[in-house]
């Protein structure tokens, strides 16, 4: 099985309106992540993240899938600390919004 992408490009914008970008590489077994690249942002962020987009690039570019997340379920990703189970749903072929709503639960659970 092979990764549907050579990277997931990331792209979040926080309540202040800053900027971050950050690429994640699939792992070497299916299903994994290989690595997470740090959020490059192009103003320091002071508020929370309202906007995440998500989509694979491919050796001729973008495979024309776009995933958005709000706020509410970004935030939900990283409380349950499910984010690289959200970044492996997309490079191989998953259901990665049935990882964010696993997340919601999970975090509603925590509190």
């Amino acid at each position: 099985m092979k990764p549907r992408g050579t990277r997931l490009a990331a792209s979040l914008r926080t309540s202040d309106g800053a900027s971050g970008v950050y690429s994640v590489y699939p792992g070497e077994e299916p299903k994994t992540v290989g690595g997470v690249d740090p959020v490059t942002w192009d103003k320091p962020p002071t508020g929370k993240v309202v906007e995440g987009a998500f989509t694979v690039i491919g050796e001729l570019g973008m495979t024309g899938q776009i995933i958005l997340l709000n706020g509410y379920q970004w935030e939900a990703l990283a409380k349950a600390k499910l984010e690289n189970h959200f970044y492996a749903a997309i490079l191989w072929g998953g259901i990665p919004l049935k990882v964010v709503g696993d997340a919601q639960l999970i975090a509603k659970r925590l509190g």
